[in-house]
Formats: structure tokens, sequence, C-alpha cells
């Protein structure tokens, strides 16, 4: 592989743009490619070059990022005609970055294989703030080699690189992960409703949390927008309903029981049937005072 690869980086919503600009920031060479082409701009600006479709970028690239929603958005865009898999060169490596089911990294990685090229699933943990900052945890499924020969790659978009294991794993260490987030946001969001129910000023809640033995700067980011309804979108609430989804499926395959998470996948799916799916997923605050 080249010293300096050429990267191509498919996807520029409220992650992957961030991510993208960091890859500049540390001067990769990089073309990327947007559904809606106007995000594809403040690239440019920065250096990047426009690439024409998916398959475009792959042929010119050596490493292939996919940043998407959800896992029919990445499949479409790697395996339908025009997708990336077309361009896909011999011993390029596609890396996923996508939350998505372990099946899905899987049915990548085969047709991935099949180019003669490698694959990488290594979804990550952090909302808009992290990716801006470079500061997301990345967790990594594949091979041992191709994540080194990635690493550099990787590096420049987050603090921590954790390898899961093979194909798929770092797909169900994402989907665990975010199992508890929504957990700990359903209960978070419970107590706060609780203590200003009660009569309390909250932010006797965040000196609690804080000074107990399972204290994180979480509450204090989190709970300073909750308590004055500012749920202006880091993470989206109805992207935390689609892994709630994945999860679902996965535990459903592995034959595990998740009562606890089926309780609070409910939750957030009233909250967004509500219409609060395009909002931070700590608007399930707002659910929970809409009930009587």
């Amino acid at each position: 592989m080249p010293q300096s690869p050429r990267i191509g980086f498919l996807g520029l919503g409220t992650m992957g743009r961030p991510m993208a600009t960091n890859l500049l920031k540390a001067g990769f060479p990089l073309t990327v490619w947007n559904r809606t082409p106007s995000r594809v701009h403040p690239l440019q600006a920065l250096g990047a070059r426009a690439g024409k479709s998916p398959a475009h970028v792959a042929a010119e690239t050596e490493i292939l990022i996919t940043m998407v929603s959800q896992p029919a958005d990445v499949e479409a865009l790697v395996l339908e005609p025009g997708g990336a898999l077309e361009g896909l060169r011999k011993g390029a490596v596609l890396v996923d970055m996508s939350t998505v089911s372990p099946a899905t990294s899987r049915k990548l990685a085969g047709a991935v294989a099949a180019k003669q090229a490698e694959f990488l699933d290594a979804p990550v943990v952090g909302s808009k703030g992290p990716a801006t900052e470079g500061a997301l945890v990345i967790l990594v499924g594949g091979l041992p080699g191709t994540l080194e020969r990635c690493r550099p790659i990787l590096a420049a978009m987050g603090r921590t690189i954790i390898h899961a294991g093979g194909v798929g794993m770092g797909s169900v260490l994402k989907l665990a992960t975010n199992l508890m987030l929504a957990h700990v946001m359903a209960g978070f969001a419970e107590g706060l409703l609780l203590v200003e129910r009660g009569g309390l000023d909250p932010q006797r809640y965040l000196e609690v949390l804080e000074a107990s033995t399972f204290r994180s700067p979480w509450y204090r980011s989190k709970g300073a927008g909750m308590i004055a309804r500012d749920f202006s979108t880091h993470f989206a609430l109805k992207h935390m309903r689609k892994d709630l989804r994945l999860m679902e499926e996965l535990a459903q395959e592995l034959k595990a029981a998740l009562p606890v998470t089926k309780a609070v996948q409910e939750q957030f799916a009233k909250a967004e049937s509500e219409g609060r799916g395009e909002l931070d997923y700590s608007a399930v605050l707002a659910s929970l005072e809409a009930t009587r």
C-alpha cells in the first residue's frame, strides 16, 4: 500500500462529514461522494475531490470508507449497480463504519472477498462532538493484518481502536455498547423526571451522580441539555431506534433474552411514533413527560 494511500469516503452525514474532515486535516488524499451532492461542497473547499459515483470513488482509491445510517443503505451503496463493489480494486480495503447487523457485515465481507479485496467492519462509539474532535472509539472486526494496514487512517478519526475479533465482531460489540447507552438514557430520563416532579432542583440529581461510584461526564453533558429541554441532535433518536431493532434481531439469532432492552425499545418506539425521530435521542424525556 502507498505511504499515503488514497482514501474514498462515502456518506457525509452528521458523523461522516467531520470524520472525513479529520482525514483531510491528517493529510490523506481524499475523494468523497454523498447521495445529496451539496454535502460534498464543504469537503471540496478543504481539498477533497468529488467522486462521480460510489463505483468511481472505489476505482480511484486504495481504502474505501462507508458511513451511512441503515443496513439497507450500505448494502445499496456497495452492492447495487453503480455501487462501490463495481469499482473496488484488487487488494483494496473496504471499511464499513456504519452501525449495522453482524449479518450485514458478513454479507459485505463475502462480496468484497470475491473481488480479491479486504474488509473491516469498524463502527464507532461517539456522537457529533467526538467525531469532530477525532475522539471516537472505533470497534473493529476483521483480520489483524488488515487492521494494521488501516490503523493510521482510523487513528485520524478516533483516539481508541479496539480489535473485537473477526468480521462482524465489531458490529456485535457496537450493538452491545449502544444497548447500554439506550438503557442509561432511558433510566436517566426517568430519574430526571421523577426528581423534577418531586419538586427538587435537577442540579442536585447531577451532583449525586457525579459524586457516586458510577459518575460519568455523560450525565453532565447530556443532563444540561435535557434540563433545558434542548434536544438538538447529536445522535438522532431514529438511529437509536434502528439500533434497538438490530439488537432485537441479533438477540433472536443468538437466542439471548433481552427483556429490559425490549422495554427500552418500546419507549423509544413510542417517542419516534410521536414525531421525535429527528431530535436527539435524549428526547425520550419529552415522550415520558407527555405520558399521563
